[in-house]
Formats: structure tokens, C-alpha cells, sequence
């Protein structure tokens, strides 16, 4: 029956492998390395191994170690399908992963997912961009399966740098990001036409930003966990400002007025 479902897997789901959750490239790794036998010559092509543990490897081999082309099945159902390089997995190839059923395909670099690939996961959200050391780093582009699209930079399987982000409900950020948070400058537009600049921590306003409102109002000065808060200038669409020292959208004190000119 292994042998057979190594087969299904190798001819019938080409580009395809398997792993335990997305977060892991491999969830073991294999030694590479065949299991001793009487070898008629240094190379050989289109050999069949069954470990006792379980584990299968179809393929070609050299010195003993797995070289070129192969497909890698675990014990637990995860296969491998692509290029090797003294045992490790090296070039094009893909995984499919048992547990949440994800899809990798992309290219690897001594076991590990490195340089460009594809990740397609069970839930329907995609990642397709630039991964190293089996973490997405570099420029990718995330799209969720509500409809939520992330494009820029990563690093360490998180948003950081530079990068926007497009909501599906019609929200958009672009700035910079820290670990998946908006944190540092950017400029968040939402849907109902308002628009926040100004500086970010933790993905809420934190230190100096300007609030435009669609209604023409207009908030400039110091922000705190996403409120007015410190000192700053608030603009009506009529004229009328009010400045002073903010604390949660409030001024703490009387507020300086003054009217609109008039000319």
C-alpha cells in the first residue's frame, strides 16, 4: 500500500508535497542518506527505499545520499517531490503538508524553503514572494481568503518594512510595519473617505498624526492608542478651532476659540 500511495502522490499530483502545518518547511528532516546496500555502480537513478521507520524515498542517488531527482514520503504522510542535493532538498520542488493540507512549491536551499515560492494554504489564503532560512523574507504579496491583500516586505514570517495593505471592507494602509504591526509613519485611508498620516505603534495613532474628516474638519497634534491625546488643533469644517491639551478625544480644559474670519 505504500508504495502505491507514494506512486499516487509522484505521478498523479505533480508540483504537490506534503508537511505537518505551514509553519514548517519539513516537519523532519531525512539523513539523505539510503540505507546500505551492494551498489553496482557510484550512481543510480530510479531506485525505491523503504526505511523502518517507515519513511520511502523514490529516486536517484549518489555516494549513498539522495541526488537530483526524487519524492520523499514520511512515515506520518508528508512527501516531498522535487530536487535534491547531498541529501537535503535543493532547487525546484514542492511540499504538501498532511495536517492543514498547505501546498509549497517554490525553491529550497539546503532543506529549507529559500529564494521564490508559492504558499497555498487549506483555509484559501496564498503567500507568493520571497522566502530564506524557511521563513517568508523579502518582497511577498499576502492575500487572504476574505479578500484582505498584503503587498511589500517581509521578514521572519512577518510584515516588516514597507507595505500596504488593503482591506476588504475598503480600508487601505501604507507605511511601514514592525512584526505584522503598523508601527512608524504611514497613512491609513478608510472607506468612508477619512484619512489619518502621522506616526504608528502596536497598529494604533501613537505621537504626531493629522486626522482629516470627510466632513472637512481636520485634527492635528499628538496621538495615544489610537485618541486624541497631548496637545493639539482641532478644525472645524465651519472655521471654529479648538486647541489645547487632549485626553481620549477630550480637551482636559477650557479650550482656546476662535471664529472664522470673515473677508
Amino acid at each position: 500500500m505504500k508504495v502505491l500511495y507514494l506512486l499516487i502522490y509522484a505521478f498523479l499530483m505533480p508540483g504537490y508535497v506534503m508537511a505537518q502545518n505551514a509553519g514548517n518547511a519539513h516537519p523532519k528532516n531525512t539523513t539523505g542518506i539510503a540505507p546500505k546496500k551492494t551498489q553496482k555502480a557510484q550512481d543510480e537513478y530510479n531506485v525505491f527505499y523503504e526505511y523502518a521507520n517507515g519513511d520511502v524515498y523514490k529516486g536517484a542517488i549518489r555516494d549513498g545520499k539522495f541526488e537530483g531527482y526524487g519524492v520523499y514520503q514520511w512515515a506520518d504522510g508528508n512527501l516531498y517531490q522535487g530536487f535534491f542535493h547531498e541529501g537535503l532538498q535543493e532547487k525546484e520542488g514542492s511540499a504538501f503538508y498532511v495536517d492543514k493540507r498547505n501546498v509549497y512549491q517554490g525553491e529550497w536551499h539546503q532543506g529549507k524553503r529559500h529564494g521564490k515560492g508559492v504558499l497555498r494554504m487549506s483555509n484559501g489564503d496564498t503567500y507568493e514572494g520571497e522566502w530564506a532560512n524557511d521563513k517568508r523574507t523579502g518582497f511577498g504579496i499576502f492575500r487572504s481568503k476574505t479578500g484582505d491583500v498584503y503587498m511589500g516586505e517581509w521578514s521572519n514570517d512577518l510584515r516588516n518594512g514597507q507595505g500596504t495593505y488593503s482591506y476588504a471592507n475598503g480600508d487601505v494602509y501604507i507605511g511601514h510595519w514592525v512584526n505584522g504591526e503598523k508601527d512608524g509613519y504611514g497613512c491609513y485611508r478608510y472607506a468612508n473617505g477619512d484619512i489619518y498620516e502621522g506616526a504608528f505603534m502596536l497598529s494604533k495613532f501613537e505621537g504626531k498624526g493629522t486626522y482629516l474628516y470627510t466632513n472637512g474638519s481636520v485634527y492635528i497634534g499628538q496621538f495615544h492608542e489610537g485618541a486624541r491625546h497631548g496637545y493639539g488643533i482641532y478644525r472645524t469644517a465651519n472655521g471654529q478651532v479648538l486647541s489645547g491639551n487632549w485626553t481620549d478625544n477630550c480637551l482636559d480644559e477650557k479650550p482656546s476659540k476662535s471664529k472664522k474670519k470673515q473677508g
